[in-house]
């Protein structure tokens, strides 16, 4: 059943606080009053005493017991009509449909709860298990505790959920607390407020009621209220200084319920066995008349033993009431209990204005949640609905945002790729390979061991000596328990860990409770990861390579060594790494159509096969090979396969290396190309700027089929061609040369071509033929030379290149097309273009070649804004000065093109893509695209040329841009 929910994200929490006080509060008319009633009032009217009374209980569901058990919650509503119920363990499509069968039974609709501190997971299957709340403590920005309140929330609602009892606001300064410990955002009040408020308040714009709990403070127990009742022998002064603080504050705030606790705390009531929750002075007095809280109040269960063992069933609901109590969670006996209760009003110990202002006060909350109108919940799709692209995301954003590292003062973390240091991962746990490891392993290289926690004292002893023989050893914690006193350490993993964890070259990485750090002496470097589970698996390994920093503070004090708000912050390396795409907030079913895309495009043969990668936020989260090297070539495309990039080229290698000249002061992109290239002196191309050229305004021709004039006939072409080795040929390919010396032709024919309008965009390979030519002047060195030099070695991206065979056998290099030039055949491992082929292979328009991580790496660089693994490439500044658009009849940058959002043009780029957006096609099917709002790559390579640069089923079909659509609704939407 789907329940209409105010948003009560449209209103000011003053709003709210008003209408508590003066609507949700207000007690019911008498007779005699004339006005227009209310819901609740008529509600109200309608009811039986019995009826009236039902509202203020709350029953138990626990689908695990079984179909006895929910005949009897059923035989509770139809009898009772009691006012809500909470339900416990189960699965979500169940609760579902349990709730629309209770609440058809139910002549005034149930409000329904749930115990979902970490989120529905805390109670439900199948849905996502948010941090717990002392991991949640380490985190600086509380923003992302708001989105996490906001998302429950969101489930909440898809559940026909109203009630969230959440957040645990007990200041937890007991290590030794069985029972809040991990549950707490930590031992300083005011970061619990804080904390606390931002969880709530998200729900609470979801139009859920939070409920700040366990009044008046949980914190510093020994005993679980859950077995015995807890004593808290503090002075009001203490209590008013740490427990009293969290619960003042959200108060204030506006938070729309609060749960009372199974406490004794003589300072506040020291009636014998007299729990907080049926305290009359905690309740009425501290929490409503001197804090002012107008909200509903819950009862903790009282079928817990705190309370249970010392008050009779009934007896206790009614004590609970009178107390102040508005709603009885899971009471005993509830007719014993409203026997007792009208008693009370019937003798005056209660009066009927009290008891029906609280069921009045129920009634508007209802209302508030929108139970005035019954809508059954849908039951279809409910675990995908829950579990939602956002709903993940969120939760990686917050394990990351958690990691807290201590001491590390000889800065293992975070580790570098490009250093030479041999690491050992040591799993100390359940003796298996655990997501941890394998996150590691793809990451660098880095050896595995592991260990049962109760392996014997000699397995320990072997691994020892193991630590020595390496640079960096990572040991991580895991099999452990969540409660003191021993957390679930074995005596053997401490021993281990208290005669290698000092050692300068380990770290020790702790994917359980914190507190279970006072079993080790002081560690050289520990990362607190919290949980064993596999987000944070993934989120600390990508954390020790440099992926993302490390940013969290301790919310505890833990023996002497480590002390709350300690946290040694680092910084991303921005390497690129391996991802999930909900981790980054992209869905992965949206992203699976790129499959159903490549697929129909294969089919139709459109190309051969293709690589596709897609980068967000540094992580590769889509990387695939699809179909074969040709039509006849079966061979699988790998992802480590190289393309010719064609016009790509013009940003990878020419573009870049105009970036970095100009940066060093060696020209400027307003020069005229003539102070470089005095060839160019006296003829219609002397008044060429470098920039003119970059964006394709100085008026050149598109191309010239330079090949044409040399196949004219027999005798051209045997002089100008051989198929023998000479030191005055160069190789064009195929077992095919050319004269080096008609190379002066080709550039005689770009001088003396004819101009078109100089200043109107006209792309062309021309100018990019000459660059190469001026570059080398400038730099003194081959423009292959340079770019792998400066850019692609130290970047490690060797697989981007010029001239391939030379470094790679041709099996690893995609053929092209079969030549309609003087090549005779299938182009394979040589240029496609032939200006290029004519120059050797090397060209500023045309000749490189790369697989598809090596691409992206190059743009990751560019998003960064210059700088990868640390090293800087080039400034910011000039980065933003090259991939802006440059004028308003243009959509091209400098050098690098970008989204046409003229309609009257096609546009290559999807149109989601954002202004800052840049990129290029290649003229063989590739295409990259970087996108510095969303940080976004995507990288397409293709031989959509085989078997005929004909072939133009790629662009007809538009499958480039298509893919790149998806990419963005797989965030977008």
């Amino acid at each position: 059943m789907r329940f209409k929910l105010v948003d009560l994200s449209k209103f000011s929490f003053l709003f709210i606080g008003l209408l508590l006080a003066a609507k949700l509060l207000a007690p019911p008319h008498t007779n005699n009053q004339i006005h227009s009633k209310t819901w609740a009032e008529t509600v109200f009217d309608s009811m039986s005493v019995d009826e009236r009374l039902a509202q203020l209980f709350m029953i138990e569901v626990r689908p695990t017991y079984g179909p006895k058990h929910i005949a009897n919650v059923e035989k509770s509503i139809r009898d009772h009509q009691v006012g809500g119920v909470v339900f416990f363990k189960g699965n979500p499509t169940e609760q579902v449909k349990l709730t629309n069968r209770f609440q058809a039974l139910s002549k005034t609709k149930m409000l329904v709860a749930i115990d979902g501190e970490w989120g529905l997971a805390m109670r439900l299957s199948n849905t996502i298990s948010y941090p717990y709340q002392l991991g949640l403590g380490s985190i600086a920005d509380n923003k992302i505790i708001y989105e996490m309140g906001r998302e429950i929330g969101r489930q909440c609602k898809r559940m026909g959920i109203h009630v969230n009892f959440a957040p645990v606001i007990d200041v937890n300064n007991n290590p030794n607390n069985p029972v809040i410990n991990y549950r707490s955002f930590g031992e300083d009040p005011m970061k619990v407020s804080e904390k606390g408020w931002a969880y709530a308040k998200g729900m609470q714009d979801e139009g859920i009621i939070a409920c700040a709990k366990h009044f008046p403070g949980h914190g510093d127990t020994d005993v679980d209220s859950h077995k015995d009742l807890p004593v808290i022998n503090h002075d009001m002064d203490r209590l008013r200084s740490i427990e009293f603080k969290p619960f003042e504050y959200m108060i204030d705030k506006g938070v729309m319920s609060v749960m009372t606790a199974h406490l004794f705390i003589p300072a506040i009531d020291s009636s014998k066995n007299v729990a907080m929750s049926i305290s009359d002075k905690a309740i009425n007095g501290l929490l409503r008349r001197e804090f002012g809280f107008k909200g509903l109040s819950f009862t903790d269960a009282l079928n817990m033993q705190g309370v249970a063992k010392y008050h009779p069933d009934g007896e206790l609901e009614l004590k609970a009431l009178m107390a102040g109590n508005d709603i009885l969670l899971a009471p005993g006996d509830i007719p014993k209990a409203k026997m007792l209760i009208k008693e009370a009003m019937a003798d005056g110990r209660l009066s009927e204005e009290y008891v029906w202002g609280k069921v009045h006060k129920i009634l508007n909350f209802k209302h508030a949640m929108g139970l005035n109108e019954f809508t059954p919940i849908s039951e279809h799709n409910v675990i995908k609905d829950l579990n939602s692209t956002s709903a993940q995301h969120v939760n990686y954003q917050l394990v990351e945002q958690e990691l807290c590292l201590l001491n590390d003062t000889n800065s293992i973390v975070p580790i570098s790729k490009t250093t030479n240091n041999s690491i050992l991962s040591i799993a100390v746990g359940n003796g298996t390979i655990n997501t941890f490891q394998k996150e590691l392993k793809k990451l660098g290289d880095v050896d595995l061991k592991t260990i049962s926690k109760n392996a014997p004292f000699n397995q320990f002893d072997a691994l020892k000596v193991l630590v020595g023989q390496y640079d960096r050893v990572i040991i991580s914690l895991h099999n452990t328990s969540k409660y003191p006193p021993n957390f679930g350490i074995t005596n053997q993993t401490s021993k281990f860990l208290n005669q290698v964890g000092q050692k300068s070259n380990v770290l020790l990485v702790d994917f359980g409770n914190p507190y279970n750090l006072k079993k080790f002496n002081n560690q050289n470097a520990v990362l607190v990861a919290y949980e064993d589970q596999k987000a944070h698996h993934i989120k600390a390994a990508q954390a020790i390579f440099g992926i993302h920093g490390i940013n969290g503070t301790l919310p505890v004090t833990i023996g002497p060594a480590y002390k709350a708000s300690m946290g040694k912050k680092t910084n991303p390396i921005q390497e690129l790494s391996l991802g999930i795409p909900e981790e980054v907030g992209m869905s992965s079913s949206k992203l699976n159509q790129i499959d159903n895309i490549v697929s129909q495009a294969i089919r139709t043969r459109a190309m051969p096969g293709c690589q596709v990668l897609v980068v967000k936020n540094g992580r590769v989260v889509y990387d695939k090979g699809f179909g074969s090297h040709t039509f006849r070539n079966k061979a699988n495309v790998k992802k480590t396969d190289l393309y010719d990039l064609a016009s790509i080229t013009k940003v990878a290698a020419t573009t870049l290396t105009l970036m970095k000249l100009q940066e060093e002061g060696e020209l400027s992109i307003n020069d005229k190309m003539v102070k470089y290239l005095p060839e160019l002196i006296g003829s219609n191309k002397s008044h060429m700027t470098i920039k003119m050229v970059l964006e394709h305004k100085a008026g050149l021709k598109s191309w010239i089929p330079f090949y044409k004039s040399t196949v004219t006939d027999t005798s051209v072409f045997d002089s100008i061609y051989s198929q023998t080795v000479t030191d005055s040929h160069t190789y064009v390919g195929n077992d095919l040369y050319m004269l080096s010396s008609y190379k002066k032709q080709i550039r005689k024919e770009i001088l003396n071509s004819e101009l078109g309008t100089v200043g109107k965009y006209k792309y062309s390979d021309l100018g990019m033929i000459l660059m190469k030519d001026l570059i080398e002047r400038v730099a003194g060195v081959a423009l292959e030379y340079y770019v792998d030099s400066v850019f692609y070695r130290p970047l490690g991206i060797e697989r981007m290149t010029y001239l391939p065979l030379n470094k790679f056998d041709e099996s690893a290099i995609i053929p092209t097309s079969i030549s309609p030039d003087m090549r005779d055949g299938l182009v394979h491992g040589f240029v496609h273009d032939p200006a290029a082929a004519m120059l050797g292979g090397v060209s500023g328009h045309a000749g490189l070649f790369s697989d598809s991580k090596s691409l992206a790496i190059l743009m990751k660089m560019l998003l960064n804004g210059g700088v990868y693994n640390g090293v800087r490439y080039l400034k910011k500044e000039t980065i933003t000065q090259f991939t802006s658009k440059q004028s308003r009849d243009s959509r091209r940058g400098i050098g690098w093109d970008k989204p046409e959002f003229n309609r009257r043009y096609v546009n290559l780029a999807s149109d989601y893509a954002s202004t800052m957006c840049f990129g290029h096609t290649g003229f063989t099917g590739t295409m990259v695209w970087a996108d510095p709002k969303y940080d976004l790559i995507y990288v397409f390579l293709s031989n959509r040329v085989y078997p005929s640069q004909e072939n133009k089923k790629l662009l007809r079909q538009n499958i480039r841009t298509n893919i790149m659509d998806v990419i963005y609704e797989s965030f977008l939407q």
